[in-house]
C-alpha cells in the first residue's frame, strides 16, 4: 500500500470565528511504483509566515519542501482546485516543478483559475475533468508605496505578464495566436475544459469535477461565476471526499480489470 502525509487545509470563518476544514494536501508515496502525489486545493500565496497562518495556502517554499521529501521518486501527480493567488509566488511555482526531472501528470479537478492556470502548464501532461473551469486574467498583486514604487510595481506586473502569455504560447493548439491568448486575458476569461481544449494542447476526461472552490481571491476577480460566490465550506469538504472515493473506486477496478488479463494470460499460456 502507498504510504500517505496528509496536510489539512483550514481557515479561519470570519463570521463564527472558527477554524473550519477546507480542503488538503497530500503527499502520497509508492515505493513500488517511484510515484506520489501532490494537490493544489487552496490558494497561492508569497510566503512561508503566510501559509504557516492558513494551512490551506501554499507558498514557494512549501513547494520545495515537498519536492525536497520526494528526492529520488521519478513521477509525480498534480491535482488542481485552485482558485489562484499571488503571482510572483505562482510563477516561482511553476518554474520549481518546471525543473523537477520526473514526468509531471496533471490533472483539474475542478478548477485552475488565475495564477493556478499556470502552474498547471508545469505538467508534461494535462488533464481536465468535464466540467472543470480554468480562468486566465492579466496578473494582481497588492501594492503599497509612492508612485516610484508603483511604477515599480507595474513594470514587474508587465513582465509578469509576458512571462505569463510565454508560458501560455508553449501548450497552445496549432494555429492558436499570442492576440487570441491575449484577449482572453485582456477581458478575465473563465472556460470549462472544452472550451480550454479550443486553444490548449489537453486531455478531456469524462468524470464529474468538483464543482465546490474557495478563495480569498474571488473578490479580486470581476466575472467570477455565480455559483462560486457563495460556497459554503461543508459543499467543498463534501466534493474533495466524493472525488477521491470516485478515484479510488476507478483505480481499484483498474487494478482488478488487470488482474483478471493476467491471469487470462497466464491460463491461455499453459493451453487452458
Amino acid at each position: 500500500m502507498p504510504k500517505m502525509n496528509r496536510f489539512d487545509f483550514t481557515k479561519k470563518n470570519k463570521r463564527t470565528g472558527k477554524i473550519d476544514k477546507v480542503g488538503y494536501l497530500d503527499l502520497k508515496q509508492d515505493e513500488e511504483k517511484k510515484r506520489c502525489s501532490l494537490y493544489f486545493y487552496g490558494d497561492i500565496v508569497s510566503a512561508t509566515w503566510e501559509s504557516m497562518w492558513y494551512e490551506e495556502d501554499k507558498c514557494p517554499q512549501d513547494i520545495a519542501d515537498f519536492l525536497h521529501q520526494i528526492d529520488g521518486f521519478e513521477d509525480i501527480d498534480i491535482y488542481f482546485n485552485s482558485g489562484g493567488g499571488d503571482v510572483f509566488a505562482g510563477l516561482a511555482i511553476y518554474n520549481q516543478l518546471r525543473r523537477h526531472e520526473g514526468r509531471k501528470t496533471g490533472y483539474v479537478d475542478g478548477m485552475a483559475a488565475s495564477i493556478a492556470s499556470v502552474i498547471m502548464f508545469a505538467c508534461d501532461e494535462l488533464h481536465f475533468a468535464s466540467g472543470a473551469q480554468c480562468m486566465v486574467h492579466k496578473p494582481l498583486c497588492v501594492a503599497w508605496g509612492n508612485t516610484e514604487d508603483f511604477k515599480a510595481v507595474i513594470e514587474q506586473l508587465d513582465k509578469c505578464e509576458e512571462s505569463i502569455l510565454d508560458i501560455y504560447m508553449e501548450h497552445v493548439q496549432d494555429g492558436v495566436t499570442r492576440e487570441q491568448i491575449q484577449s482572453l486575458v485582456d477581458t478575465e476569461t473563465w472556460m470549462n475544459g472544452s472550451e480550454v481544449a479550443q486553444y490548449f494542447n489537453i486531455e478531456i476526461e469524462e468524470q464529474a469535477a468538483v464543482a465546490a472552490c474557495a478563495s480569498d481571491f474571488f473578490d479580486r476577480y470581476r466575472n467570477v461565476p455565480e455559483n462560486l460566490k457563495n460556497t459554503a465550506t461543508q459543499d467543498i469538504v463534501n466534493a474533495v471526499l466524493a472525488a477521491l472515493d470516485a478515484r479510488e473506486k476507478e483505480a481499484a477496478e483498474k487494478a482488478r480489470e488487470q488482474e483478471i488479463n493476467d491471469l487470462l494470460g497466464d491460463l491461455d499460456e499453459y493451453g487452458i
